[in-house]
């Protein structure tokens, strides 16, 4: 997820946000160009009244609550569903346009239904997480929380990654738009491979930690109060002025503690907050077997594993100095991926740096991830892992720190 630094009291101005010098994802994404400015003006305000509003004796009657929250889920399920089944009509030869209309009609139908009752929604996630935090003793001072927890569920920008081609390091990025299509999305990479010699990647994200943070509409209740977890993390980097939060934009490596530590402390958040509203956590099942397609032997296809493979293959690669066979290779991979029913529309430099940021993810041969989960296996108790690890000032400091942790076990 992309951070901000909070300013003003707290409202939100994301790092890669407005600016007047722009680089080269920006110059090559313009007529795409997201503003967070914009979206705070329309977003921070409305927030507030609706709160104001819910103590004025002529407050509108409505599901309040945990009902507001599964009328939400309920109609997210439904616009799924109709969307899915407009783009089904549309593929049809000769399809029938009375059909889709009324598709369309009652996609606009759920659409605004779940805006009614988006704000009391949001209003239960944020009380469920707080009530985590309080008890984690996080951030909270007496009966109130420092920063508050604040989402707006919506569709937030994607978001447009650089890399040079020579290895794999994130570079130029720029927001754009949700919703591009493939084309769009194409014409930009492809601007930035011609024009700028830049691997690019235009990926969509999970949430934005602009203050309210922006959680996706539509994700299924535990990965939405994991991802509230998370920017809320964020947040409290910057606002208690902790070294990691201050620090997150020195360096790359900074950057990855930051977003590993709010990856795996958030969905630890996330998982008790699931579970006071009565969520049931599944232990994860075993894995079905199946045959590596496209390589010619009998493996167990496993995206961890295989893509883990790729990702060190590539950085030896690069390493050499053999740049267009590493690309031919991670295009070759892709297509295995796409086999085996993982549909990854491109792996490139890109991709890895990207997605190398959160480093427990299998794209990522950051040691920062293994470190990290040292880091928490051996703390008593969330809260003093999230504090541990929010003191780290440098990359030498962390590793010095899992140094001394890993000596001692």
């Amino acid at each position: 997820m992309i951070r901000v630094v909070l300013a003003v009291g707290l409202a939100a101005v994301l790092q890669v946000g407005d600016n007047v010098h722009f680089n080269a994802a920006e110059r090559a994404s313009a007529r795409f160009r997201y503003s967070l400015v914009a979206w705070e003006a329309g977003n921070l305000l409305d927030k507030w009244t609706h709160r104001l509003a819910l103590l004025t004796p002529w407050a509108q009657e409505g599901p309040r609550g945990r009902d507001a929250l599964d009328a939400y889920l309920e109609l997210s399920r439904e616009i799924g569903r109709l969307t899915y089944e407009i783009d089904r009509a549309a593929s049809v030869p000769d399809h029938d346009h009375q059909v889709l209309a009324a598709l369309h009609a009652e996609l606009r139908g759920a659409r605004a239904a779940r805006m009614a009752v988006r704000n009391d929604a949001e209003e239960k996630i944020e009380a469920t997480v707080s009530a985590v935090l309080s008890d984690l003793g996080l951030g909270s001072y007496g009966p109130v929380d420092y920063p508050p927890v604040d989402i707006r569920l919506d569709d937030p920008p994607s978001v447009v990654v650089t890399s040079p081609r020579h290895a794999i390091s994130r570079g130029d990025e720029a927001l754009v738009t949700p919703g591009l299509s493939v084309i769009e999305r194409e014409g930009i990479e492809d601007a930035l491979l011609a024009g700028a010699d830049l691997s690019a990647l235009v990926s969509d994200i999970g949430g934005v930690a602009t203050y309210p943070a922006i959680v996706r509409s539509g994700l299924p209740l535990r990965y939405m109060l994991q991802t509230a977890a998370h920017e809320w993390l964020h947040h409290y980097l910057v606002v208690h002025l902790t070294p990691l939060g201050l620090r997150t934009y020195r360096s790359n490596e900074m950057l990855a503690i930051n977003e590993t530590l709010a990856d795996l402390a958030g969905r630890e958040i996330g998982d008790l907050a699931y579970v006071r509203l009565g969520g049931v956590i599944e232990p994860p099942p075993s894995p079905q077997p199946s045959t590596v397609k496209g390589e010619g032997d009998e493996r167990r296809f496993e995206f961890g594993r295989e893509m883990r493979a790729t990702r060190l293959r590539v950085d030896d690669l690069l390493a050499e100095g053999r740049i267009e066979e590493a690309e031919s290779y991670m295009e070759a991979r892709r297509r295995v991926f796409v086999e085996n029913g993982y549909h990854l529309r491109k792996i490139n430099q890109a991709y890895f740096a990207f997605a190398g940021t959160y480093a427990e993810q299998p794209e990522s041969s950051n040691p920062v991830g293994e470190g990290m989960r040292l880091l928490r296996s051996a703390a008593p108790d969330l809260r003093t892992f999230i504090v541990a690890v929010s003191g780290i000032g440098s990359p030498e400091s962390f590793a010095a720190l899992v140094d001394e942790i890993a000596g001692t076990r």
